[in-house]
């Protein structure tokens, strides 16, 4: 209650460059890249921290995989690096998923279509994903996962992207914020 009191105080009689309205990860990236540049900021959340949109994300930190077949190749690529970034400075809370993506005869694309497009994936990803995807024919793939349907199954293809717990990259953004001089107020 100390800390508040004195948080409020401050927000009352200090001048700030900027105010950010909203604690969730957008909110507290700015306040923290705010205030490792020198900039006085304030940031101010109406519930907790990471309670609303952060708190119920799929909390995938994905490279974008999606973009690929849109043809966002520059998308891909800001995703897949800004997702490096991360799982390098923030190991402790985001770690690498696998995914298997099964591949059937009568799937949209092929078997080798698919392989080519994850083999363009990593190399958007300049080859430094957390593991570079590998194609999986049908016995092996059946073996990882014994609850696929083995009729009409062609093979599959293994490939990363990461997950990270939210709230807690959120709060860490918060407090490296503060303790570069930001101001951060919840309810």
């Amino acid at each position: 209650a100390e800390v508040r009191e004195e948080l409020l105080k401050r927000l009352e009689q200090e001048h700030f460059d900027m105010v950010v309205i909203g604690g969730g990860i957008t909110g507290a990236g700015v306040l923290r890249e705010a205030s490792l540049r020198g900039i006085k900021a304030a940031l101010i959340e109406k519930g907790d921290f990471a309670s609303g949109t952060s708190s119920k994300s799929s909390k995938l930190v994905h490279g974008g995989l999606r973009y690929l077949e849109q043809y966002d190749f520059g998308l891909v690529f800001e995703s897949t690096q800004e997702r490096s970034r991360l799982m390098h400075l923030g190991s402790h809370v985001v770690r690498p998923l696998p995914f298997l993506m099964p591949v059937f005869k009568n799937s949209t694309h092929a078997l080798w279509f698919i392989n080519c497009g994850l083999w363009l994936y990593d190399l958007l990803g300049t080859f430094r994903n957390y593991r570079l995807h590998r194609r999986l024919g049908r016995a092996k793939l059946l073996a990882c996962e014994p609850g696929l349907r083995p009729d009409g199954l062609t093979g599959g293809l293994l490939y990363y992207d990461a997950v990270t717990d939210d709230a807690r990259l959120t709060l860490e953004n918060i407090l490296a914020g503060y303790r570069n001089g930001g101001l951060p107020l919840s309810r």
